[in-house]
């Protein structure tokens, strides 16, 4: 229940107060300023409804008090006829609204709900934008960035399933962990677990746990993922990477809240809620046959596309300013800002690897330029894939080819270019070009790119 501070010298009016809020809100009284300040000493107050002529300390002083102090608090002065300039002075101390005596009780219970509503949203917001301190920050104002934070607020009033898509590294998985922990499921497991990070045969023992002797290399019981997460939160990482068998399996899961370990004729009911994304579009998927449609519409229920940093390049000045406050400290770099030059050139870059490649990249030029207090144009030589090669000199190397071989040279030189900022290490390779390791092994192959190692760090040399 939120807690209402009303501060007005007539008792009358104070009196009124109590009835009018005292069914919905609890109630503090205080006949002055004085009194309303000490009773915020004592007392949390979610809003305030402040009389702005009182003896001993005027509303005024009041509000100047309470900035100083520091205290975000949304009030509503509440003022007779003669004193609307009084009101206006108040606004701009940062009082929210103003209500002219003799007020209606109507006006009233709606502004003080509208603005509770309004509060909670920012509180809600603001733990969204702080779960991003970990990894990709939650950074930025372009539109299509604001469109997924407010659908990430709506998913934590509820326990739907969520789907996230987008480009890899555009934050997916910190928008999950933001709404896990902003929901009604804060205090239970969260368990994340990246679908593409298994063997295929696996993947159900992982998520669904197993018995001893389920398969070869069962010695013992296990319990899987969905267990772990039993009253929590499970947050299936690049899904359309599932198996079509696990994907049944899981299917059954959101149906009917219950599975069978592997190797068990014994079935388990769990609470879990599930969210899930990918980096590629499902409903592809489903026409060739590589997603199942029903488990689609199922996961599908609050879709959130996240933005790749293309799209909101009037973001990367704050995002690149926030990574040079976190990683120069720790680097013992000097840096504090970009030259307008170097920002002119990190916002016409196209960032296929997103806001985890400009992270990445912001950290490498503070540690190649750690006694720079000001990082210039010249530091950005050879940072950026791709940057320094004219559109003309492109595209003259595939004059007079066929189309196929066009672009099939022009997908070795891009692999190879992510290969060599990877040092041959293909998961982040694949990251760079915003696709799967799979995917991307997968490709090689097709393109006789041969690797001289299977592990995921292995060396890769062009045939």
């Amino acid at each position: 229940m939120h807690t209402i501070l009303a501060i007005d010298d007539e008792a009358g009016v104070r009196q009124s107060y109590r009835v009018m809020l005292s069914d919905q809100y609890r109630v503090l009284l205080a006949e002055n300023g004085r009194e309303g300040l000490a009773l915020l000493e004592q007392r949390h107050a979610d809003l305030i409804l402040l009389d702005l002529t009182m003896p001993h300390m005027s509303g005024i002083a009041f509000l100047e008090e309470l900035a100083r102090r520091g205290e975000d608090i949304p009030v509503v002065v509440v003022t007779g006829t003669g004193s609307v300039d009084s009101a206006v002075a108040a606004m701009k101390l940062g009082a929210r609204e103003y209500v002219i005596k003799p007020f209606n009780v109507t006006e009233v219970l709606l502004t003080v709900e509208r603005l509770l509503a309004e509060r909670h949203q920012e509180l809600e917001l603001a733990a969204l934008r702080e779960a991003g301190a970990t990894g990709c920050a939650l950074i930025g104002e372009a539109p299509a960035f604001i469109q997924a934070i407010e659908r990430a607020r709506q998913a934590m009033a509820v326990d739907s399933t969520v789907l996230i898509t987008g480009e890899s590294g555009t934050g997916k998985d910190v928008v999950a962990r933001a709404i896990h922990y902003g929901g009604k499921r804060a205090g239970k497991t969260y368990v994340p677990i990246s679908c593409c990070a298994i063997p295929p045969n696996l993947v159900e023992s992982e998520l669904f746990g197993h018995e001893k002797g389920a398969f070869t290399g069962a010695t013992e019981k296990r319990q899987g993922k969905m267990r772990a997460a039993d009253g929590g939160t499970l947050f299936l990482d690049e899904i359309g990477e599932m198996p079509l068998e696990a994907q049944a399996k899981l299917l059954r899961v959101l149906q009917d809240g219950c599975f069978y370990p592997v190797g068990s004729s014994k079935s388990i009911e769990t609470d879990v809620r599930f969210i899930c994304a990918t980096n590629r579009v499902l409903p592809d998927a489903v026409a060739q046959g590589l997603f199942r449609q029903d488990l689609y519409y199922r996961i599908n229920v609050i879709p959130i596309e996240m933005p790749p940093l293309r799209r909101r390049r009037e973001d990367i000045p704050k995002l690149a300013a926030h990574f040079i406050a976190k990683h120069a400290p720790r680097i013992g770099a000097k840096a504090v800002e970009f030259a307008p030059d170097a920002m002119a050139a990190l916002q016409a870059y196209s960032w296929p690897g997103n806001v985890r490649e400009l992270e990445n990249t912001v950290e490498r030029i503070l540690v190649c330029h750690r006694a720079r207090k000001t990082i210039g144009r010249d530091c950005l030589e050879g940072m950026l894939m791709g940057a320094s090669a004219t559109p003309a000199a492109e595209v003259s190397d595939f004059d007079g080819l066929p189309l196929d071989e066009a672009i099939a040279r022009l997908e070795r030189r891009l692999i190879g270019r992510a290969l060599e900022r990877a040092n041959g290490v293909q998961s982040r390779a694949a990251e760079l070009l915003g696709t799967t390791r799979r995917i991307l092994k997968y490709k090689m192959d097709q393109l006789g790119m041969a690797t001289e190692t299977d592990t995921e760090g292995g060396e890769v040399a062009n045939k």
